[in-house]
């Protein structure tokens, strides 16, 4: 059975989510209407993430924001696994056994192929390693938080 979806736009990454912390770039505390917008979008389902980002939320102040939020959280399905064999067997850096880094990143972007989404994360887009490095080789866009301000046209 495939579900269908209507609103998102987006898929979050934990690092963009983690920037909220108050020793973070865009901590909560300076940057209220920017959480509060983004909060609203996450309401709306036009943010979503996937049951793999979810897992990676390991900070209790970001893992209770989550809990408090209306997230939609996209399944993982046939199409995203094989998706996630793509993206893997392109960049198999993606995935860091050593350091037994989670396979989320994978995950994120073969989800975001699925459903046709943009990509948030605040990972260094020069690293061959990385969301956004993978997801321009692949045609997935991929932004930042401030890109997503640029995307929503949101003024501060």
């Amino acid at each position: 059975m495939e579900l269908m979806f209507d609103n998102p736009r987006y898929i979050i990454d934990a690092s963009s989510m983690i920037t909220q912390k108050n020793d973070e770039l865009f901590r909560r505390s300076i940057y209220k209407q920017l959480w509060d917008n983004i909060d609203a979008l996450i309401r709306d389902h036009i943010i979503v993430t996937c049951s793999e980002i979810v897992c990676e939320l390991k900070d209790d102040i970001v893992t209770e924001w989550f809990k408090n939020q209306d997230f939609l959280v996209l399944p993982i399905c046939d199409t995203v696994q094989e998706n996630v064999r793509t993206v893997v067997t392109s960049y198999p850096k993606l995935i860091n056994f050593r350091e037994m880094k989670s396979s989320g990143d994978a995950f994120l972007i073969a989800t975001a192929m699925k459903y046709s989404l943009t990509v948030i994360t605040e990972e260094n887009p020069k690293k061959e390693n990385r969301i956004p490095f993978v997801c321009k080789s692949q045609g997935v866009p991929c932004i930042n938080i401030l890109g997503l301000c640029e995307n929503e046209n949101w003024h501060f």
